[in-house]
């Protein structure tokens, strides 16, 4: 397999879920990236009440800003701030639904969280 190939799927796997040892994830890894496609998994699935978290790899300060946040009305349900280079930010867990997000400082970065009320399973990751 080529090397490039190889990596990013590997990149692709680990940062989708971190698993404990009772097979149980901790938490969603979603990995911001300084190119398309910005936030990996751009789209990421999780079950209702888990933890999900943003790490931000790049030399460039990011956000994680819930759609909400700037709809008079909504309800802002998560906003990171700036999230420096080498740092991370967690949110505890949702309600089942879809939250689309985006970065503050880049407005072309944008994904979404899917939360549903059961475990996602193996093809959904």
């Amino acid at each position: 397999m080529y090397p490039v190939l190889t990596a990013a799927l590997l990149v692709f796997t680990v940062a989708t879920c971190v698993w404990s040892s009772t097979g149980t994830p901790l938490y969603t890894q979603i990995v911001m990236e300084d190119g398309s496609p910005y936030y990996v998994p751009v789209t990421a699935t999780v079950a209702s009440g888990n933890p999900v978290r943003w790490d931000n790899p790049t030399p460039t300060h990011h956000t994680v800003t819930h759609n909400g946040c700037l709809e008079e009305g909504a309800s802002c349900l998560f906003d990171s701030g700036a999230v420096p280079p080498g740092s991370q930010f967690t949110i505890p867990g949702l309600p089942a639904g879809r939250y689309p997000y985006y970065c503050r400082i880049h407005p072309i970065m944008r994904g979404m969280l899917v939360v549903t009320d059961s475990p996602p399973a193996p093809s959904q990751l």
